[in-house]
């Protein structure tokens, strides 16, 4: 299934996180007690384990001469654990990297607010937001989803540059997995908003992409859904 004469960048969500855990609990509230935009935020027992899964996994699949080079991961403590417990699997170290554009989309001074919070509590914000529409709104000190697009673009162009060192593991939330996806699965700005709002993209879960020696771009050839249940955890071809 992976080729030792290609090239491969995987991209990781980080396992379940306290905030991820009281997110549906907190919706329609004002604020969320626990904010995912608070990045001293760890993983929860679950995430834990889900990150090991996802070691176990990676470290099965990319061995011998197919070994990952280097990890990137970011501030984010559910990513940087989560980054380590992976790494933990393996037998072999790699090189780990920092890196600021891969983190989740930033709202702003809205950071711990509902849509409803943002409603009531600014509605002058508000309208401004229904009337640019949610990819094009920026929020105060924040950012919209073109500026995260624009970050991962970069981010995932560089690497594409890089991939003549050897494969890649970039673990990262949601928002920036589905940038990927966009950026290099061809996935429409519409089906962006709709998975992220529904949360399709499972804590664990990580996507394969296969570097096309012609075109010098990353083509996502696998998707693994590994979420922690009777049903066994998948790798399907994307």
């Amino acid at each position: 299934m992976i080729d030792s004469n290609k090239k491969y960048l995987v991209v990781a969500r980080h396992g379940e996180s306290f905030a991820n855990r009281r997110l549906r609990k907190d919706k329609d509230g004002i604020k969320y007690s626990l904010a995912g935009s608070d990045a001293s935020i760890g993983l929860t027992p679950r995430g834990k384990k889900q990150a090991l899964n996802t070691g176990k996994r990676l470290a099965g699949l990319f061995t011998g001469a197919s070994r990952f080079v280097r990890m990137f991961d970011n501030r984010f403590e559910r990513v940087s654990h989560t980054g380590k417990l992976i790494a933990s699997q393996f037998d072999y170290g790699l090189e780990c990297i920092r890196d600021k554009r891969i983190e989740k989309r930033s709202y702003g001074i809205f950071w711990n607010l509902t849509y409803r919070g943002v409603k009531e509590l600014h509605p002058d914000e508000y309208a401004i937001f229904e009337a640019l529409g949610p990819f094009k709104y920026r929020p105060p000190g924040g950012e919209n989803y073109y500026d995260l697009f624009e970050r991962i673009e970069e981010f995932a162009d560089e690497l594409a540059l890089a991939a003549s060192e050897g494969n890649q593991l970039v673990v990262t939330s949601s928002a920036a997995m589905l940038a990927f996806r966009r950026h290099y699965g061809g996935l429409a700005d519409a089906k962006v908003l709709e998975m992220y709002e529904s949360m399709q993209i499972g804590n664990g879960d990580f996507d394969v992409y296969e570097l096309d020696e012609t075109s010098g771009k990353w083509k996502l050839k696998y998707v693994y859904t590994g979420r922690l249940s009777p049903r066994k955890a998948a790798l399907r071809a994307a």
